[in-house]
């Protein structure tokens, strides 16, 4: 398999440009896919692996779907794996295929997958795999969303990577990426239920909405609402926001909320009483106990 101008994560025009050729092929070679490459393939090392569900992967439905898949129609789509020492590799992406192919060689052992392995050479800078892992899924939504929120949040923290490197680097727009790092911390109905089918825009619209409903409402009316708002173009969500936050500004005005991406500030516009504040000492240490 010759590399064309341009090296895709999936060697299709669906994909976006990651390096050029001159860039990546002193770094990479194709091999078959065989027993005897799976099972040099170290998975207790998960340096590039980025998923969240390890132990219970095999057991989803979308897991499943993989592995009939490429039972029916082959393996589309190449694992990404780099040399540790001869005949010994770690996945750089492509864990749920690796998982799926494990399934596969347990019944037919002499399977082979031809070139659908690209090896990425030890000296391959960190830059490359990096790029490679992250790049991959966010095109194929080999992760979900949260992992990838959990991924950039991740870059950012302990690699000190600024969100221009990260726009650069995985070739994503600003809106999506701030939408996908703050999906961590969405409430657990958006981030459990609603984020993977809303996609990280509109799930961070409803978020934001559910922030302000649990304001007005009990928590079960609050979470209906949302639910049923879930359905709602982006449009008319940022209208269904705009018009919740006219209502609290108007129905609250002796205190304002401002959020920031780590903090949150309550400001009372009220001279409060000794017993007052000891209500709001008691109040948000229940809070923060849930």
């Amino acid at each position: 398999m010759e590399l064309n101008k341009f090296f895709f994560a999936e060697h299709d025009n669906t994909s976006n440009l990651i390096f050029e050729k001159n860039e990546l092929e002193n770094f990479i070679y194709f091999e078959d896919i065989t027993i005897n490459l799976i099972d040099n393939i170290s998975h207790s090392n998960k340096t590039f692996v980025n998923r969240l569900d390890d132990e219970s992967l095999t057991t989803k439905e979308s897991f499943q779907n993989l592995l009939d898949s490429i039972k029916k129609i082959d393996l589309l789509h190449p694992i990404y794996l780099l040399e540790k020492n001869k005949n010994n590799y770690i996945i750089v992406s492509g864990w749920r295929r690796f998982h799926a192919l494990k399934e596969i060689y347990k019944v037919n052992k002499n399977k082979i997958f031809f070139n659908k392995a690209i090896i990425l050479k030890k000296e391959t800078p960190l830059e490359i795999l990096e790029t490679i892992s992250i790049n991959e899924n966010t095109k194929r939504k080999d992760l979900t969303l949260l992992e990838l929120s959990y991924k950039f949040n991740k870059l950012a923290n302990t690699k000190g990577i600024t969100m221009e490197e990260c726009l650069k680097k995985f070739n994503i727009g600003k809106t999506q990426f701030y939408a996908i790092k703050k999906a961590i911390d969405f409430h657990p109905l958006i981030k459990d239920n609603l984020l993977e089918n809303a996609g990280p825009i509109k799930a961070d619209l409803l978020n934001k909405i559910l922030e302000k409903l649990l304001i007005f409402y009990p928590q079960n009316k609050a979470q209906s609402l949302i639910l049923d708002y879930s359905k709602e173009t982006k449009e008319s969500l940022k209208q269904i926001l705009k018009n919740l936050e006219d209502n609290l500004n108007e129905k609250n005005n002796i205190f304002e909320i401002k959020k920031n991406s780590n903090i949150t500030i309550l400001k009372i516009k009220e001279d409060l009483t000794e017993e007052h504040h000891l209500k709001i000492k008691v109040f948000f240490k229940e809070l923060f106990k849930k």
